[in-house]
């Protein structure tokens, strides 16, 4: 039986990680052959969408090579990848691929055997992990009308192994994603949330969502209620069951409508939070793969 051999793709900033790697191969130092190197100007340019890519094309790793801290020629730039990988390895994980398959290393021009070393680790590592996928998988097509980000959520789906369970929390720093709660017993149905949304990612229906009202009346703080929240605190009270589903809103009562949210088209802009006048829309630094591959 032959020996499993992964395949490793590796990202390397021009100025550093890649020139390490070309005095490796200069100075004729010995190393697996496995990784395939792919200079970027700098690691603050790898895109998520870029390591998931390499996983669809049959990478069984991969690593991100940067600058060291404090010495990136675009100042911050191998810290912005930092962040990207640290939630990138918590979608691997989630998904059934495993976080420990992507890892970022530091490494300055002059650190040629450092270079050496990394790819050497990480190729024993992954003959021991086995290959990424079970088979190989068709390359999710990009469509030229949907955005980047369905195009990211797509490739995530399409990748997946099992289905996440738990939301990820998004590390500091990367403002683009989030996803946005909002607490019906409050919402008054201005629509203006879904007005100032520039992805259409929040729509209004004539629905009254009780089975949702009534799970979050009952825990309101604030010392100023409205009409509103004082009626749905007498539904709580009186109600003898749970609502097992919405009831649809006659004409003329546009002020009841339920607010229904798209994480998939979120891009975490926080505009409707910050025009929502009752304060009803709360922004959460969490990615719920969950509800995104549905």
């Amino acid at each position: 039986m032959n020996k499993f051999e992964p395949t490793i793709l590796a990202f390397c900033c021009n100025y550093c990680a890649y020139a390490a790697a070309d005095i490796a191969g200069v100075s004729r130092m010995q190393y697996p052959t496995n990784v395939r190197i792919v200079r970027l100007p700098c690691s603050g340019k790898v895109d998520i969408t870029y390591i998931l890519r390499g996983f669809e094309s049959g990478a069984d790793g991969v690593i991100v090579c940067a600058c060291l801290k404090g010495g990136c020629h675009f100042v911050e730039g191998n810290l912005f990848a930092e962040n990207r990988i640290k939630l990138t390895k918590d979608i691997l994980e989630a998904i059934g691929i495993g976080g420990e398959r992507l890892d970022m290393y530091f490494i300055s021009s002059a650190m040629a055997s450092k270079f050496v070393e990394v790819v050497k680790e990480v190729t024993e590592k992954l003959r021991k992990l086995g290959p990424a996928l079970p088979k190989k998988i068709q390359l999710t097509k990009q469509d030229p009308e949907a955005s980047k980000r369905i195009f990211l959520y797509n490739m995530i789906k399409n990748l997946a192994l099992r289905r996440p369970e738990n939301v990820i929390t998004v590390p500091e720093g990367l403002e683009e994603f989030g996803k946005i709660e909002f607490n019906p017993s409050k919402c008054i149905g201005c629509k203006k949330c879904e007005e100032i949304c520039p992805e259409k990612a929040i729509d209004s229906i004539r629905e009254l969502d009780l089975s949702a009202i009534l799970k979050t009346s009952m825990d309101q703080t604030d010392e100023r209620s409205t009409k509103r929240q004082r009626l749905y605190e007498t539904l709580t009270k009186i109600a003898r069951k749970s609502p097992s589903k919405p009831i649809s809103i006659p004409e003329g009562f546009e002020g009841f409508y339920k607010m229904q949210y798209d994480p998939k088209k979120c891009v975490f802009c926080e505009k409707c939070r910050d025009v929502c006048l009752e304060k009803t829309i709360n922004s959460v630094k969490e990615l719920d793969l969950y509800a995104i591959t549905a």
